[in-house]
């Protein structure tokens, strides 16, 4: 149904009197048909009962002839044992009745025509402000069949780049190496037998697993290393013939197979020699194969789902769906954004996008959506690109006692029982005794969650497809889950993190961001099928500063008072500090700012508990020089010290930055590339909820004014300058 007419109903509250007597003309023939059942249907499920108690009828509103606007007064639609469905008015004060096929055909079927998504007005009641139209015609079109085939080359060529980035880095690193920059790897493999083709190793745990109280091995490899049964990979060994192209067949606990090919092997007798006599190997990823096929297999799909129009922009989309009258806001404690965000998504026939920056609560309003889509009778799977994205919609923060009432666990059949659900692969891909519970399921589920990778192993399809972090998903990994649906939410930020690692080169095609830019965002097919959210309930207004100018064109409003800490003088401050920076193994640190930064978190000490500070870097060997220092200044638990790229979803009450660069020819590395630079610092700086410390050599940022240099990145130093938060920091003083 219209939204206007979803939009009217609050303010329509009749009285038996503005029961609608008819005048000359309005039964007359009009020439054509309104769609009239539809509109009676909605009226019926959002409770548009007549005044009087005594008669069982519908009202259905009028508006004027010629304009969308409510007049007062109904007619009312009943259904008779003689005359079947009818519509009664008034006639010399007394009812009387048409059927509602003949109806449809009159001229005062005009009056309710703009109740349906079919019919716009010329211009709408100056009360309407709705973020979308009922018809959302294409910003732009584009050829479905060049779409696809652009799709299929893009995820072709994307696979063949992984492959030869991973031989190179294994070329320049060792297993440990690249496990230790959080790539996929097992850094020790002790050789077992040689079968011919296929050689069996085993993997060697790691230590901290080694000397534990670990009992089951069964997902070990996977879960720590990254390496999957059918990964291509490549054996390091100590001499240069390695290393050498295999494929994994089997994995059983630490036990692994993997088939060698040994016609790309230069002296395989030599490298079989190496490896029987029990020389220094460890295995490193080429490529996981299964997402790609995945995605091809997704993409063939698509050309004979009605999606595709959607993708392309071959028609308009409509917000007329029947689950929003199906359904009740649910979530009493929605503001008024979210639950308009909610309402709007139950409506949309094909698609519907929520661009929630931090804090808005766009997790919340998921959950408001799922829930009532359950309520609908509907049937929904629910993805994200990342297993810790799944897991965090389907748990959030709960306990075992307190479940978090912006997670699937607290309505679902371990919380209040609201609806069942299952998340396959729950007790393999996840540390969390909440989520396990939830990996086994019997029958239909009402919810299914999954990642968008493992979408294609679910079964059955879906009315609705609830796509979290879709900005962190590439189009061809969206697509896996979008042919599993009759229509799909996309929810994320695309201010922050893209999807692509810090560590890649942004795509040449717009197939390699996400769906959700694709669709919503400025040049997108449909660039206003969304709506952004607005009140951040987070962090203190002058964190969100920054951000909201840069990134959120001055929108975002803050919907609660955030205090300071105690012991400092500002909720955001920078510390500048220059100094020298190490290449360390294809990363970068900084040892001032590590200083810097361990003092800091040493004073943070004294408001606070260590989990509730965190440290963000956007380099890996930084984290390892930052852990190291602490780990020398601090007794017991220390605080989460992690790449900004694993931030994103996190909080803390206080977090510590540290950008690392320090030169005079303001080379900033990927932080100041476009586009994803500035989104790598919108996700650092909007983690904190009370303090945030800016650890940075200032003046590098400065110098980084060139034509090239995002905005956003020319504008950081001035902004802590500008507002009197910027602390010049002498090295020669800092002692750890």
């Amino acid at each position: 149904m219209s939204l206007l007419f979803d939009h009217v109903i609050s303010d329509f509250d009749p009285g038996p009197e503005d029961h609608y007597t008819i005048t000359e003309g309005d039964l007359e023939s009009a020439g054509e048909e309104i769609p009239v059942k539809p509109i009676i249907d909605f009226a019926g499920q959002r409770g548009l009962t007549h005044p009087s108690p005594d008669d069982d009828y519908v009202c259905i509103p009028l508006h004027g002839e010629v304009r969308a606007e409510l007049t007062g007064e109904f007619l009312a639609y009943g259904d008779t044992n003689i005359h079947g469905e009818v519509i009664i008015y008034l006639e010399d004060g007394d009812r009387e009745a048409i059927e509602i096929d003949e109806f449809a055909r009159t001229h005062l079927a005009r009056r309710i025509r703009f109740w349906h998504s079919d019919y716009q007005p010329a211009e709408f009641p100056p009360s309407f402000d709705r973020p979308v139209s009922d018809r959302e015609p294409p910003s732009r079109r584009i050829d479905p069949e060049a779409f696809l085939e652009d799709l299929e080359t893009h995820v072709v060529d994307d696979r063949e780049a992984t492959r030869e980035a991973n031989r190179e880095q294994a070329r320049m690193s060792t297993p440990r190496q690249i496990f230790d920059a959080n790539g996929d790897a097992i850094p020790a493999v002790e050789y077992r037998e040689d079968q011919g083709q296929t050689v069996r190793f085993r993997a060697r745990a790691l230590d901290r697993d080694r000397h534990g109280d670990r009992e089951n091995w069964a997902y070990y490899v996977p879960s720590t290393f990254g390496i999957y049964q059918g990964n291509e990979v490549l054996i390091h060994g100590p001499t240069e013939l390695f290393p050498i192209p295999a494929t994994v067949t089997n994995i059983r606990g630490l036990d692994l197979e993997a088939k060698v090919r040994w016609e790309d092997v230069d002296s395989p007798s030599q490298v079989r020699s190496t490896l029987m006599n029990g020389g220094k190997i460890g295995m490193s990823a080429l490529l996981n194969p299964v997402p790609t096929e995945r995605e091809l297999e997704a993409i063939d799909d698509l050309r004979h789902d009605p999606m595709l129009e959607v993708l392309t922009g071959q028609r308009p989309l409509t917000f007329s769906h029947a689950a929003a009258s199906d359904s009740d806001t649910l979530d009493p404690e929605l503001n008024q954004e979210q639950e308009i965000a909610a309402e709007l998504a139950m409506l949309a026939d094909d698609v519907f996008c929520i661009h929630g920056p931090p804090g808005t609560g766009k997790t919340r309003t998921l959950i408001e959506i799922i829930r009532r889509a359950v309520e609908a009778g509907e049937r929904v799977l629910v993805c994200a690109d990342s297993n810790q994205a799944v897991d965090n919609i389907v748990a959030g923060d709960s306990t075992p006692d307190s479940p978090d009432e912006s997670s699937l666990h607290a309505y679902a059949q371990h919380g209040a029982e609201e609806l069942t659900l299952y998340r396959p692969g729950g007790g393999q891909h996840s540390s969390s005794d909440l989520v396990e519970q939830y990996a086994d399921f019997e029958g239909l589920a009402d919810v299914v969650a999954t990642t968008n990778n493992g979408a294609a192993e679910v079964a059955g399809s879906f009315d609705l497809v609830v796509h979290d972090e879709a900005t962190q998903a590439t189009v061809p990994s969206s697509c896996i889950p979008l042919t599993k649906g009759d229509r799909i939410v996309l929810a994320g930020d695309h201010k922050q993190l893209p999807p692509f690692r810090s560590t890649e080169s942004p795509p040449d095609s717009e197939l390699g961001m996400s769906l959700f830019e694709h669709l919503y965002a400025s040049g997108g097919i449909y660039e206003g099928v969304g709506m952004q959210l607005k009140t951040q309930y987070r962090m203190h207004r002058d964190i969100a500063a920054f951000s909201n100018r840069e990134f959120y064109d001055k929108e975002l409003r803050s919907g609660r008072t955030v205090d300071i800490l105690p012991t400092r003088d500002e909720a955001i401050e920078a510390f500048n500090i220059g100094g020298s920076v190490t290449v360390d193994e294809h990363s970068r640190s900084n040892e001032n700012e590590a200083k810097m930064v361990t003092r800091l978190v040493t004073d943070l000490l004294d408001d606070l508990s260590v989990s509730d500070i965190g440290v963000i870097t956007p380099y890996r060997a930084q984290v390892r020089k930052i852990q190291s220092m602490l780990e020398d200044r601090l007794s017991g638990d220390l605080p989460t010290v992690d790449t900004i790229d694993s931030f994103q979803g996190s909080e803390r009450e206080a977090i510590v930055i540290s950008l690392v660069r320090s030169n005079s020819d303001g080379n900033l590395g990927f932080l100041g590339r476009d586009p994803d630079g500035p989104r790598r610092l919108n996700v650092a700086l909007t983690r904190a909820k009370r303090y945030c410390a800016v650890v940075a050599d200032l003046h590098t940022f400065q110098y980084a004014g060139s034509e090239e240099t995002p905005g956003a990145i020319q504008s950081f130093p001035d902004h802590f300058q500008d507002t009197s938060r910027s602390r010049d920091v002498d090295p020669a003083f800092l002692t750890v």
